[in-house]
């Protein structure tokens, strides 16, 4: 009889010991899957980061360049890209000014001064500190990461 209580309470505590990993182990695969940043889509995940880039296209408009002998035309479409879903909302309300910014800058330029500008990247930098100078003074609370030229034609 002592012999079956003593093997009782054994298997008593493996029982429990076994129990115990198991939670354990839950316990430490959740916080992993919880903390673990590529789990974005899991369902256990709590909630995800918004991580991807957001693109706010603005829509195509023309502008009138002076020249030399006559007028000429400058077609411009562009993208500004944001790194989160509330910096794009707010840039939505803000597309007025952006293309008041785009609009004015260009409208200064000549068709000479177009002509040459051969680095794309250059122009774009320019545009980007405009846009980030004119959002930010107007209460733009965001970062805007990037002009994207889509389209750019001048005749």
């Amino acid at each position: 009889m002592a012999r079956t209580n003593v093997m009782s309470t054994k298997v008593i505590l493996v029982a429990l010991a076994a129990s115990v990993l198991i939670a354990l182990s839950s316990i430490a695969t959740y916080a992993f899957i919880v903390n673990d940043k590529s789990a974005e889509f899991s369902v256990f995940a709590r909630g995800s980061v918004d991580s991807r880039a957001h693109f706010m296209n603005l829509d195509k408009f023309v502008i009138t360049i002076d020249g030399e002998e006559r007028t000429h035309y400058l077609m411009l479409e562009l993208a500004l890209k944001t790194n989160s879903a509330k910096a794009h909302d707010q840039l939505i309300e803000f597309k007025p000014l952006a293309r008041n910014v785009l609009l004015k800058m260009f409208s200064q330029s000549t068709f000479e001064e177009l002509r040459q500008m051969n680095e794309i990247d250059r122009l774009q930098t320019e545009v980007l500190g405009q846009l980030r100078q004119a959002m930010a003074v107007n209460g733009y609370a965001y970062q805007i990461e990037d002009a994207l030229f889509t389209k750019l034609v001048l005749q």
